[in-house]
């Protein structure tokens, strides 16, 4: 007997065999136990998700002997017919080379004659984007008023390519991509059936490069059986579609992070000379990164990549992704994809950004052993003259105003910004334009605010200058209560930590401490009694009067 293709061998035959989809079949399961047979459906989705096993399924039940149930039996005699093609109730049609408008016409003409063997006639119509104008229009007035022992199910991968006069007269069902652990359990079913020996790290990996598709995942494993000398590995795997193993992966970045530039290159020769495609390598490179930044801000179960997490920050990421999503638009249009991908690795290199980036991140490490230091270090007070500093902001001010931003008040406030350098009353021009040097951040009943320089975030919290600037926002309508300004760099650190919690789902970030370096200096002196009326008081005792 010859050989069949494993996806052929273990197409479902029943609801209960179908992976994912589970709302598509539950819907068409209750239709079918209470007989609500729709006259037209549209299955749209990616290919290999079960749209046209579920269309042949669904063929069979309603036309099953044993009807009404939520599933065909299999064993009776239209099932079975159905199953080998002999029953010509059942009509698939490829649209593909099927569509023109002669050909819509015939299946119009035939559409009126009576079930041979089962209650309905069923036309499959797959790929029915491919339609002509005129046969859609051809297809329409059947579908409008249809016999009623007819079904029609209508197939397609572009949906966007069905006009809206066909599209309204079906009920449509969106098939999405299977999952992965769906993915990975039919895998297993496989090879315990079939007696595979294959290791859970290849079927991983099959599941993963099927991309949602269980039709392509059953055939690279039926590839990879044909590939593989005893047990399918991983490896095995990656030769076999041509992505690249996680091992290549993690040495190409972390040569990129350590700025190898030869090792880089090296590796990439290599996996060309084993036949990898560049724009594969390339889109492998984003879903490592992809992976390392999911490690790093969830919890979701991935491949681990746990060496790699403290090497790149977030914006060494968010840089890199960039870099290689520009590179994917480039190489679709050019004959010279390796020098593309090459001058992409020496940016990713050697580029200004990662210049601010490095410096952002020394300062912030800087920063926090600062901060460690001032909370290991008592100082003593020893002088005569005592001084007591007041905070003009403290960090939990930015962290409310963070946490409370109003981004249409914001927007209002930012719409006026540029018109400050140039504010028409006399008497607030010069902090009106003291005011347009600032970058406006975030806004709550309180508006924060940064400069370049300590020394203007100092003098814009003057309480004379507070007054005269909650002139200009209120004047026509009360905008704030209050503002708060600290240092651009102060900032940019505040922001990252931020943010990254934020990434991390906490919905209302909170900040450690940090110094702004933003103080009201109080300076209280002790007077200091002469040394000979201190030395009389030791003599006489503290009770003496003094007498200039």
């Amino acid at each position: 007997m010859a050989y069949v293709a494993l996806y052929r061998a273990y197409r479902p035959k029943a609801f209960s065999e179908v992976s994912g989809q589970k709302v598509i079949i539950k819907t068409l399961q209750n239709a079918l136990l209470h007989e609500k047979i729709a006259h037209a459906y549209l299955f749209s989705g990616p290919r290999g998700t079960g749209k046209t096993s579920i269309a042949k399924i669904f063929a069979k039940a309603v036309n099953c002997l044993n009807q009404p149930t939520n599933e065909p039996c299999n064993e009776c005699d239209v099932c079975k017919g159905i199953d080998k093609g002999d029953i010509p109730d059942v009509i698939e049609i490829d649209a593909a080379s099927n569509n023109g408008v002669d050909e819509i016409r015939d299946l119009r003409d035939k559409v009126k004659y009576m079930p041979s063997v089962g209650k309905y006639k069923v036309y499959i119509i797959d790929e029915v984007h491919m339609l002509t104008p005129g046969a859609f229009n051809a297809l329409l007035k059947t579908l409008e008023e249809p016999p009623k022992h007819v079904i029609f199910i209508l197939a397609t991968t572009e949906v966007h390519k069905i006009p809206p006069t066909i599209l309204s007269r079906c009920q449509r069902f969106d098939f999405k991509n299977i999952e992965t652990t769906d993915t990975i359990e039919k895998l297993n079913e496989i090879a315990e059936k079939e007696k595979i020996k294959i290791t859970p790290e290849a079927i991983r990996a099959i599941a993963v490069n099927s991309e949602g598709g269980l039709r392509d995942a059953i055939s690279l494993l039926d590839q990879a059986i044909s590939f593989a000398d005893n047990e399918i590995t991983e490896d095995d795997v990656h030769q076999v579609s041509g992505s690249v193993s996680k091992a290549a992966l993690r040495d190409m970045l972390l040569a990129i992070s350590s700025k190898e530039i030869s090792k880089a290159m090296v590796i990439l020769k290599d996996l060309i000379a084993e036949g990898k495609e560049i724009s594969r390598i390339v889109n492998d490179l984003i879903l490592a990164l992809r992976d390392i930044l999911l490690e790093k801000s969830t919890t979701v179960e991935l491949p681990k990549y746990s060496d790699l997490l403290s090497v790149f920050s977030f914006d060494r990421i968010y840089f890199y992704l960039d870099v290689l999503n520009q590179l994917q638009q480039d190489i679709k249009w050019t004959h010279q994809k390796r020098a593309y991908v090459e001058l992409a690795l020496i940016k990713m290199m050697e580029h200004q950004t990662l210049k601010t980036i490095d410096y952002d991140a020394t300062i912030m490490d800087l920063k926090a052993s600062i901060q460690d230091l001032k909370e290991q270090i008592r100082i003593q007070p020893k002088e005569v003259i005592k001084s007591t500093q007041k905070p003009l902001v403290t960090i939990k001010q930015v962290e409310s105003i963070m946490n409370n931003d109003d981004k249409d008040k914001k927007a209002l406030i930012q719409s006026g910004w540029d018109r400050l350098k140039d504010y028409p009353k006399h008497h607030l021009k010069m902090v009106a334009y003291l005011l347009s040097q600032a970058e406006l951040e975030a806004v709550s009943d309180t508006m924060l605010i940064v400069y370049d320089d300590l020394s203007l975030c100092k003098r814009i919290m003057e309480p004379e200058t507070k007054a005269l600037v909650l002139e200009i926002f209120n004047s026509k309508k009360h905008l704030i209560d209050d503002y708060v300004a600290i240092l651009k760099t102060d900032w940019l650190i505040i922001k990252k930590t931020y943010n990254d919690q934020w990434l991390k789902g906490q919905k209302k970030p909170k900040l450690p401490p940090y110094d702004l370096k933003l103080y009201e200096a109080i300076e209280t002196k002790e007077k200091k009694e002469p040394e000979i009326i201190a030395l009389a008081k030791e003599y006489f005792g503290e009770k003496i009067t003094v007498k200039e």
